[in-house]
């Protein structure tokens, strides 16, 4: 029999809550339902998967089922998944725009999946590189050395760090996966055993030690502090698409850099990164002008 708990989810939108830790593509660790969330991951216990299935009745109930070696580890993260942490005391958009998009999003939440390993090899993966490339070398690493979920989950865990810290950077060619990214996977797969265990201490604790690893810069920092810890206020600099976003979103400005975003986003402290998510949902869309600079790469050169 699966652990399993139960929370009140009364004025969170699941879906919409999940939905940022379910954006690659065809994701064999990840499946996002109508009303289901599944996930196959890696926890300092062990492996672990998860289900997590919603009502939105008369008295919203989210139910949380876990297996693996790892399942108690992330039963303990339950409110933190489903954004029952979330603090959003001070966040007041002061705009009629921003309000407007905020009462249409109510019941966004910022979650954390805790799961520092999974998430650090995941944005390793979209360093410098399309989407829907990141997306495809992502399933084809988990297809070659990842493992069948604990459970009836039908899903796939990630390839450990043990496995990952082993292999030399040409085995992941064929995934797609240059010498650079391959790398950076590396070097922090062999960082994990001091890291993975201390996930508990938080952020800022382990942050000078995470960037210290060669390939952990500022986006993949940022994007680990929003996705793994929860960071109301993180905001991912050096992103192709961000902060024109951003910057359209907020002050209807055609053209953005990581300087004009920051300037826009710094009346919201400490709500920064909760604004990127609006913008998100808000579904504008930014005018094009350039394609995505990062084009298909010759792995062959790299």
């Amino acid at each position: 029999m699966p652990a399993a708990v139960q929370r009140s989810i009364t004025g969170i939108d699941l879906r919409a809550t999940l939905r940022f830790q379910a954006l690659l593509a065809g994701d064999p660790c990840t499946r996002l339902g109508v009303a289901s969330y599944e996930r196959a991951t890696w926890t300092p216990e062990g492996a672990a998967s998860l289900r997590i299935s919603w009502t939105h009745r008369d008295e919203p109930v989210a139910t949380v089922e876990a297996w693996g070696d790892g399942a108690e580890w992330l039963l303990g993260r339950t409110d933190s998944l489903l954004g029952l942490d979330d603090d959003l005391t001070g966040f007041d958009p002061d705009t009629p725009a921003l309000r407007a998009v905020w009462e249409r999003n109510t019941g966004l939440r910022l979650c954390s999946t805790g799961t520092v390993w999974h998430d650090t090899a995941w944005l390793i993966l979209q360093q410098r590189v399309r989407f829907i490339d990141a997306s495809n070398g992502w399933r084809a690493l988990v297809r070659a050395h990842g493992t069948p979920a604990p459970g009836p989950v039908e899903l796939l865990v990630p390839p450990s760090a043990a496995v990952v810290a082993r292999l030399p950077y040409e085995a992941f060619h064929p995934f797609g996966i240059e010498r650079s990214r391959a790398d950076n996977l590396i070097r922090s797969a062999r960082e994990m055993p001091r890291i993975e265990p201390k996930t508990d201490h938080g952020f800022d604790a382990l942050a000078p030690r995470l960037q210290s690893i060669r390939g952990i810069g500022p986006w993949t920092l940022a994007g680990l502090a929003a996705m793994t810890w929860g960071s109301s206020d993180a905001v991912i600099v050096g992103d192709v698409g961000l902060p024109g976003l951003v910057c359209w979103f907020l002050g209807r400005e055609e053209r953005g850099n990581d300087e004009r975003m920051l300037e826009l986003l710094e009346p919201y402290r400490p709500h920064r990164y909760r604004i990127i998510q609006l913008a998100f949902a808000s579904g504008v869309r930014v005018p094009r002008r350039s394609p995505n600079p990062y084009g298909t790469q010759d792995i062959r050169r790299r």
